[in-house]
């Protein structure tokens, strides 16, 4: 196997030190190591192609990986009801479900971030946002109903609106000429100034305003050869100068129309108008000036605030801001740059981390990597510390520890790695009181017969021979 070499032999018999544990475990370990070990790649000493991957310490996986080499593909398995299905497999050309209309891709919480296809993509519906499955595209919008939930093409919003656009008049009239009329497919509204009256145009608005040939309320001017008739000034306007016809027929020049009169004609023009426009979504809308409102309303992100003349478009609080503290979740960045030093290039998958560098972030796989390859070094036993008892010294709690016996060298020593009584012995005084009998010889004699011996001042033996030479002379004199 590669990356394996055997450390050493053995026989029955021979004694296994730990060094030859050691070292044969560090030959094992090294062989499976993800950059030296071996590969499973089917070539001399590497170990075969794995076929199948699956859970671990399954013989019979339900959850799998299985290379059919039959068929030349790649089959993915799920465990559904503690039986293993296959879901989809991968094949030349195609990553092809097994059963049509099962597999997501993606789900409503957990979504795919951007999509590429360089070719046809056939849906049976479309959902953009939060909006109704669209269905179909309508390339006709002649006869299209409320409930139709097709997109409309490019080509049918074109074909409808140049045909509206060329059928549409706008109409309208001035103090003089009569009534008139734009098409508004071919022509251009001009909007002139005439006596006292001066127009400017910028972007989508024209002003008009007056000139200083024109009288105003507020401003001191100098009127020259006027003829007022009747006038009533700051109160009401009287005399012969003031008409009350709600059809505007006489259009005079020299009469002020009533209040009543010039609502209603204006009422009645603007009865006839409506107001097209168009969002980015659904189509070509309209509203009748003189009966409906338009609603400028947020969608995502923005608020709407209206006040006096005015609509305001505000963003909200769930749009991420260039200087507000906010919490973004679930987002990829794209070439992000945290603190002005860490982005996408500072990530670093190196598993011996030989760079060692300060301004790079390992990868998950690279940590994993190195911690284990550190801790496969560290030795692994039961015992956590060693603790040296009553008559010893030393003990520890890492590295060899050595524990010895805390003799007094008085009368018990250490003598060639053996324990021992001194040639002094043990005296008296290192005795906490008399031995007893039972501890000396086999214990048959007493205590109360040792106590015998006190008082003897020579050897008993010859003591005792002496008086069996005396009695024996004294029982022969006896006996003659």
């Amino acid at each position: 196997m590669a990356g394996y070499i055997r450390q050493s032999s053995i026989s029955n018999g021979d004694i296994v030190t730990a060094t030859v544990f050691n070292n044969e475990y560090d030959a094992l370990a090294a062989a499976f190591s993800n950059s030296s070990g071996h590969k499973h790649d089917g070539t001399a000493a590497e170990g075969p192609v794995i076929a199948l991957i699956g859970d671990a310490g399954l013989s019979t996986p339900l959850n799998k990986i299985q290379i059919d080499t039959t068929n030349d593909e790649i089959g993915f398995y799920v465990d559904v009801a503690a039986s293993s299905v296959e879901q989809f497999k991968v094949l030349d050309g195609g990553i092809v479900p097994i059963i049509t209309n099962d597999i997501d891709l993606g789900t409503s919480s957990l979504q795919f971030k951007d999509a590429f296809f360089d070719g046809t993509v056939t849906l049976d519906g479309l959902v953009i946002g939060s909006a109704t499955s669209i269905t179909d595209v309508d390339i006709d919008l002649n006869a299209v109903s409320a409930s139709d939930d097709t997109v409309a093409s490019a080509k049918a919003i074109k074909t409808y609106v140049d045909a509206q656009v060329t059928a549409s008049d706008l109409d309208f009239s001035g103090n003089a000429g009569g009534s008139q009329s734009i098409d508004l497919d071919s022509q251009s509204l001009t909007l002139t100034g005439g006596t006292g009256i001066d127009t400017t145009g910028s972007a989508q608005t024209m002003t008009f305003a007056i000139d200083n040939t024109v009288a105003t309320l507020t401003d001191t001017q100098t009127l020259s050869a006027k003829t007022l008739t009747s006038p009533v000034l700051d109160t009401s306007i009287s005399g012969t100068a003031f008409l009350d016809e709600d059809n505007m027929s006489s259009n005079s020049a020299t009469k002020l129309a009533s209040q009543q009169s010039i609502k209603a004609y204006v009422d009645s023009t603007v009865t006839a108008q409506d107001l097209d426009f168009q969002g980015d979504t659904g189509g070509a809308l309209n509203i009748d000036l003189d009966s409906e409102t338009l609603t400028l309303a947020g969608g995502t992100g923005i608020d709407t605030a209206g006040a006096g003349n005015g609509v305001t478009f505000s963003i909200n609080n769930t749009v991420a801001t260039l200087t507000d503290s906010q919490t973004l979740s679930a987002k990829t960045l794209t070439s992000a740059v945290l603190n002005d030093t860490i982005s996408g290039t500072s990530i670093k998958d190196e598993d011996n981390m030989s760079s060692n560098s300060a301004s790079h972030l390992a990868t998950q796989q690279s940590i994993k990597a190195y911690v284990d390859t550190q801790v496969a070094t560290v030795p692994v036993g039961d015992i956590t510390s060693v603790i040296a008892g009553d008559a010893l010294t030393g003990g520890g709690i890492s590295g060899a520890v050595t524990l010895d016996v805390a003799t007094d060298n008085s009368s018990i020593e250490i003598n060639s790695d053996a324990l021992r009584v001194k040639a002094l012995g043990i005296t008296n005084a290192m005795l906490a009181s008399s031995i007893d009998s039972i501890k000396i010889a086999n214990g048959n004699v007493s205590n109360t017969e040792f106590q015998y011996l006190d008082g003897v001042t020579s050897a008993i033996q010859t003591q005792l021979n002496t008086k069996a030479s005396a009695g024996f002379a004294v029982a022969m004199a006896i006996a003659l």
